[in-house]
């Protein structure tokens, strides 16, 4: 198995010589990502009025919690069904988004040229996608529950579920979260080190109003899928079982 230094070389190095530039296309996805978290608030401006914004002060300024309380409540009869799904619509679409760039990063690392169109792949197994997230979410939230410190490790043990439904599509969600328990035991720490290693760029992130995201997003996704491509070895499976994606 390779070490962390060689896996991040690579990283970098696959950065630079793809043939479609991981730049651009991480680019494209934190705009349209950008704009779909958005969403939301745009929505919520019909039913949130000047009168209602001034309210809003009014009460903020008397410290009138009961009038603010007030204020919110007028607001959730007026709004639709709609308004209160559309975030969890956007957290959906941006999953399957980021599916189709993980897509993309895998087919980079097998040196194939990967279209922007490939953000769009995750739509063919967008319903195990979201299965397998609100199995992940429920199984997270259970673990958590418990201690802080089991749903970090529950994290860590799912971690490759999505990977798995992308490259083999003949796999239930189900079937994907129980594969990722076998490809990460032994390696959680080695992907928690990982995963600290690059805490320093999270932090400055910020400060460049998101633009380092440009760079980082594949950098990070990059070393994961080493570590998942390492894990498919260790079971003798391949890296894209079944999908028939060739260079």
């Amino acid at each position: 198995m390779r070490n962390r230094v060689e896996i991040k070389s690579d990283a970098k190095q696959l950065i630079r010589v793809s043939h479609v530039s991981p730049l651009v296309m991480s680019a494209l996805l934190v705009v349209i990502t950008f704009v779909l978290e958005r969403l939301p608030i745009l929505a919520g401006f019909p039913f949130f009025t000047v009168g209602y914004a001034q309210a809003y002060l009014d009460a903020m300024v008397t410290g009138s919690y009961a009038a603010v309380e007030e204020i919110f409540l007028s607001l959730l009869q007026r709004a639709s069904p709609f308004f209160f799904f559309l975030p969890i619509l956007v957290s959906l679409a941006t999953l399957v988004l980021n599916s189709g760039y993980y897509i993309y990063c895998m087919g980079i690392r097998r040196g194939a040229v990967m279209p922007y169109s490939t953000l769009l792949d995750g739509l063919g197994v967008a319903g195990k996608l979201i299965w397998c997230w609100v199995q992940m979410t429920v199984r997270l939230f259970l673990w958590t529950s418990l201690f802080i410190i089991p749903g970090i490790i529950a994290a860590y043990r799912y971690r490759f579920a999505y990977y798995n439904i992308l490259t083999d599509s003949s796999l239930s969600a189900g079937d994907a979260i129980r594969l990722s328990c076998q490809q990460t035991y032994g390696v959680k720490m080695e992907l928690f080190i990982l995963d600290l290693s690059f805490i320093g760029w999270n932090l400055l992130v910020p400060f460049t109003f998101g633009v380092l995201n440009i760079w980082l997003i594949p950098y990070m996704t990059l070393c994961d899928l080493a570590y998942f491509e390492d894990a498919q070895n260790r079971l003798g499976r391949s890296f894209f079982s079944g999908n028939g994606w060739e260079v």
